[in-house]
């Protein structure tokens, strides 16, 4: 990992490689999918049961692969992990895969990243059953202005990309618990820093500095 005085950005989840030296990448696993062994440098990953890979019949199966991944040391987050009521399994399931994870994300005292379409109920409800004591981070939220702060109001991070960055949005999340993502997107985290710190009304440098500080704050560590 680079000094601190290196890293300008952070890519807080990404289905690409990094490798920029002055970007922390966090790139996402599926279960079951292994820890590159030439990963560039800067790279971090969070690893998780995401429901559209989730059936009945691979379930004990896709748990195993995942505490076999959580544990190694470039693992920093459990997900994605959550609900989906359009492209996922049984609720009943999807609920018993997220507590399994976050179960694990409260052994290992990590965050959890946080998949979520049309289930915000049952995040909720596990949100209050397992009263975690490490964050929860949404990543990709596009909702309304209102449930996000009600969200924010429950503790919940979010992790915005471009589409997400709204003056509506930022006018009722804390933006010390914001961090910024490209996910599948073919745009840059330079690019999404930018659109950032434009619609919040910062300079880049204030923008970059808020981000840093956000996600050393998460992680309880410096850079």
């Amino acid at each position: 990992m680079n000094p601190a005085g290196e890293i300008r950005y952070i890519d807080f989840h990404s289905h690409h490689r990094g490798g920029a030296k002055d970007t922390i990448t966090i790139m996402n696993l599926l279960a079951g999918e292994d820890i590159p062994a030439d990963f560039p440098e800067n790279t971090l990953f969070s690893a998780g049961i995401h429901p559209w890979q989730l059936t009945e019949e691979n379930a004990h199966q896709l748990q195993t692969e995942l505490i076999l991944t959580a544990g190694h040391h470039h693992v920093v987050l459990i997900g994605e992990a959550g609900f989906d009521r359009l492209k996922g399994p049984d609720l009943k399931l999807q609920y018993s895969l997220f507590l399994f994870q976050a179960n694990i994300a409260r052994e290992m005292n990590k965050p959890m990243i946080i998949h979520c379409v049309r289930g915000w109920e049952e995040l909720r409800r596990a949100h209050l059953e397992v009263k975690p004591e490490r964050p929860w981070v949404i990543h990709g939220y596009r909702g309304n202005d209102k449930l996000a702060a009600s969200l924010a109001g429950d503790g919940f991070w979010f992790s915005l990309g471009a589409k997400g960055i709204t003056e509506e949005i930022l006018k009722v999340i804390s933006h010390d618990r914001i961090l910024l993502e490209t996910d599948e997107s073919a745009e840059s985290i330079a690019d999404v820093y930018s659109f950032f710190a434009a619609t919040a009304g910062y300079d880049e440098e204030t923008a970059a500095i808020l981000i840093r500080n956000n996600f050393t704050s998460l992680f309880n560590y410096g850079l």
